[in-house]
Parts: structure tokens; sequence; C-alpha cells
């Protein structure tokens, strides 16, 4: 056989094996950046329009919404569905309003899951301001977007006085799902050292790069040594929670949902409930994220 038709024979087989490389890689997921703006972009622009089932969406099936009203989490796209109609309904505070997101930060913490932290603002048709707050939510990686895993927003509370109303929390769930005791544990912890007034104890909970978003401080939290140096405490104040949610998603990446209260001197009682995001590390469960407001 001619030279030329050895060079010939031998260029098409390299060219066959590069097109069956690339036809067995996956394309690229995009950036976490670019998957949460559209992601935003997507939910901005249905909650503008009023339109629930768009919004809905936005959601998996079997996605838990944890906002500042009602006590207790919302749960599925069904849930998640009648919810949004209650928002967009006629009559509802928020009938009309428009809604502005910021992103702050956004990461993807495993082959599917996503974290984004932020803060929204709720205006009317006239831009007055009609609630803000901060969020913390976790997504799902499906067909080239993210979907809302467990949605974390709490409104700044309008008033900061406590309630003398006896609140009792519910005990905690039991649950066989793997991990689920070093949650439990993780919780236990974190109550422990937030009554005995411990900022690296509560900073050492998170991971190196844990984030926080939370009422009582200022913005979206970044970092241990950020979260130790930001935390405040009250004279006499009690932290009691719960765990009434968990799923584990492989990986050692889990997520958890609960309610606190907050107890002061005078008898005095805020309550909230918290949605956060964990990382499984031998025998503790880390912080990721920290995501809780109160209930209003």
């Amino acid at each position: 056989m001619k030279k030329s038709s050895l060079l010939l024979l031998s260029l098409f087989i390299t060219f066959s094996c590069t097109q069956k490389k690339q036809k067995s890689e996956p394309a690229s997921k995009p950036s976490a950046e670019t998957l949460m703006a559209e992601s935003m972009q997507r939910f901005s622009s249905a909650w503008n329009q009023g339109n629930a089932e768009e919004i809905s969406k936005e959601f998996t099936a079997d996605a838990i919404r944890i906002v500042s009203n009602p006590l207790s989490p919302i749960v599925g796209q069904e849930s998640i569905l009648k919810s949004f109609d209650a928002v967009f309904s006629e009559g509802s505070d928020l009938e009309n309003s428009h809604i502005e997101i910021t992103v702050t930060e956004t990461r993807s913490v495993s082959e599917d899951i996503y974290l984004g932290a932020g803060s929204f603002a709720i205006l009317s048709p006239e831009n007055e301001i009609l609630e803000q707050g901060k969020w913390g939510n976790v997504f799902k990686y499906d067909n080239g977007q993210i979907k809302f895993l467990m949605e974390s927003a709490h409104r700044q509370p309008k008033e900061a006085n406590g309630s003398e109303t006896e609140t009792v929390l519910e005990n905690s769930i039991a649950s066989d799902e793997p991990h689920f005791d070093k949650i439990v544990l993780s919780v236990k912890n974190y109550i422990e050292n937030s009554n005995s007034k411990n900022s690296e104890g509560i900073s050492m909970l998170f991971t190196e790069e844990g984030i926080q978003s939370v009422d009582g401080k200022d913005g979206i939290i970044m970092g241990r040594q950020q979260i130790k140096d930001t935390e405040i405490y009250a004279d006499g104040n009690e932290l009691n929670a719960n765990v009434m949610g968990y799923r584990y998603l492989g990986n050692n990446i889990a997520i958890a949902y609960g309610n606190w209260s907050s107890t002061s001197d005078d008898n005095a009682k805020v309550t909230g409930q918290w949605g956060n995001l964990f990382k499984i590390e031998g025998d503790e469960a880390l912080l990721i994220m920290e995501s809780a407001g109160m209930i209003q």
C-alpha cells in the first residue's frame, strides 16, 4: 500500500475516533452563576406576571418551601402551587406586586445540588416596599436547569418585640435516613453554643466557607471567621429548636428544616423557622448554609 493511502487511512481512523468521543461526552454544564441567573429570571418573571402555575414549575415535585408564614413548611409542588395562588389572589397584600432579587453567592456543592443566597424585595405597583428579606435556597440540577429543592426565605421583621403568648415547639421527628443522628447532634450543639454565648463554637459548626442568611445579621455572612465575628447575644436569651424534616441527598449532602424559639428574661418569645444545608464529614454534619428567620 502506498504511503499516501496509509496516511489517509490513519487520518480517517483518528477522525472517526474523535467523532465517537465527542458524541459520548456530554456537553459541559453552564456555570453556577449562569444557572442561578436564569433561575432567578424565570422566577421573577413568573412572579411579576402573577402566574402561580409557572412559578410552581420552578420547584421540584418534592420541593419544600420554608417562608416567614406559616409556621409549618409547604411540601410538594401541588401545595406550593396553592401557596402562590394565595399570594397572587384578589385581596392579597401582595396582589399585583413585583419582586426584585439579588444573588450574593451561588455555588455547586455536589454533582447535581447547588446553593444560592441573597436578598429580595417585593414591591407594590407604586414601587413601595411591601416585604423585604433574605434567602438561602437549595437547588437541584435537571435537564440543563436548576429547580428549587428547598426554598428558605425570610422577610425582615417589621416589629422587633417578642410575644408573651406561650409557644411550645413540637418534638423533633425520628428518621432512619442516613446520617440523621448527625443532624440532630448539630442542632443540639448549635443550641448549646448559642446559649453559652460561644461564638467560636458556633463558627466551628460550619464548613470553612459556610454561609449564614439569618435575621439579626446584616447581609449574607460568609465564612467561619465572619460568622464568629458577627455573633451577637442578648442577655438572658435562651434558644431552643427542633427538627421537623430531613432528607439525605447523597454524596454526603443533606437538607433539614425545623422551628426555633428564643425566650428572653422577661418571658417574651420570638419563634421562627430554619431550613439548612449540611455536609457530612466523618462523625459530624457541618453547616454549608444556615437560613433562618422569624415567623410574622
